[in-house]
């Protein structure tokens, strides 16, 4: 099947799925989509049967040959608004079979907890696989990472921004980039008593609610002086689709040296390299999105367009044409966020 025709089919089975929403809203139902080979034949016509902690929108169910049906969730959380400018967004991972292995784009810091399963994790840099159980805090990461999830698998994560790191660790985020640790090498015992209580929880509701409670409860943790650096840092990232870092240094009345410094502790990175990841992640979500006046837009932010799809690869984890016809399980869920804009801080919703 060509690209063309591929492309044509996700956007009518996405139609279809819409439309089914509109007629079931609020149902715990899943839409089922048996492909064999992935998106080369279609084998089966969309059905319905319920699945606990599955919602239509968020849960597909795909064959491919020799690996069977693979079972893979991923749905987003809106923060408190009172904790947004801590936490990006919260999310609940399922994986429902033995083995699930993909690639997840470039991300900032996050806190994970493990309610069920295990996970290798590995980084950009190639040099060390990360065991994954119970609760981990990862850094920053400077190009798409791999993991390998043995399941049944669930997680629920916190995305944290810059001011939530630093409210949080307290420590620099720069030697932590492309790590990831137990979290209860970090923090307290009570990390240990909160994976418990996540693990315990009956509804995804209820661990986001606690998510908010800890967040709200470190809101006097943040400096007034971090918080603005933070908001005149992210403002430029927004600003164009590769701003300068000259662009950065007159916005700021520090130093040169003093604001390399902070992004370095706060973000985990350089910016130019930070402008670097985030024109490649916008790159990617264009192409997901199939928003082809932005692409035109981003292209003249790289050298060319062959070095547009590189970094996108490496950035995001798969190639623009993957992204284009959906392919690429995780990639094709983290591209939900974009639902959220106007919810959650536009950098996230925008990569």
């Amino acid at each position: 099947m060509s690209n063309e025709k591929r492309t044509i089919l996700v956007h009518a089975l996405g139609a279809t799925q819409r439309a089914l929403v509109s007629v079931f809203p609020g149902q715990r139902v899943l839409f089922l989509i048996g492909l064999t080979g992935f998106l080369v034949r279609p084998v089966f016509f969309p059905i319905f049967f319920s699945y606990k902690r599955a919602t239509i929108g968020h849960l597909i169910c795909y064959m491919s040959g020799k690996k069977g049906f693979a079972l893979v969730s991923l749905k987003y959380f809106v923060p408190a608004e009172d904790v947004r400018d801590l936490v990006s967004v919260y999310y609940l991972f399922d994986v429902d079979q033995p083995k699930f292995a993909d690639n997840e784009r470039a991300a900032i810091a996050q806190l994970r907890f493990l309610l069920e399963g295990t996970a290798d994790l590995s980084f950009a840099n190639g040099e060390t696989s990360y065991g994954a159980k119970d609760s981990m805090l990862v850094g920053p990461s400077t190009g798409a990472m791999h993991f390998d999830v043995k399941g049944p698998f669930r997680m629920f994560g916190v995305g944290l921004l810059p001011t939530g790191w630093a409210a949080l660790t307290k420590k620099s985020a720069a030697d932590f980039t492309d790590k990831a640790v137990p979290a209860n090498k970090i923090f307290t015992d009570e990390i240990d008593k909160s994976l418990e209580l996540l693990r315990n929880c009956q509804s995804a509701e209820e661990m986001t609610a606690w998510a908010d409670r800890i967040f709200r409860d470190l809101r006097h943790r943040v400096k007034p002086e971090v918080e603005a650096f933070t908001r005149m840092v992210d403002e430029w990232l927004s600003s164009e689709p590769s701003p300068p870092v000259s662009a950065l240094m007159a916005r700021s009345e520090q130093s040169s040296r003093q604001v390399l410094r902070m992004v370095n502790k706060l973000y985990g990175m350089p910016p130019k390299y930070l402008a670097r990841k985030y024109r490649a992640l916008r790159a990617a979500r264009a192409y997901a999105e199939h928003n082809e006046e932005e692409l035109l837009e981003l292209v003249d932010a790289f050298y060319d367009q062959s070095h547009m799809i590189r970094e996108v690869k490496f950035f995001a984890g798969t190639t623009p044409t993957k992204l284009r016809v959906a392919e690429g399980e995780t990639a094709r869920l983290i591209d939900q966020r974009s639902d959220l804009k106007g919810k959650i801080a536009p950098l996230t919703s925008d990569t």
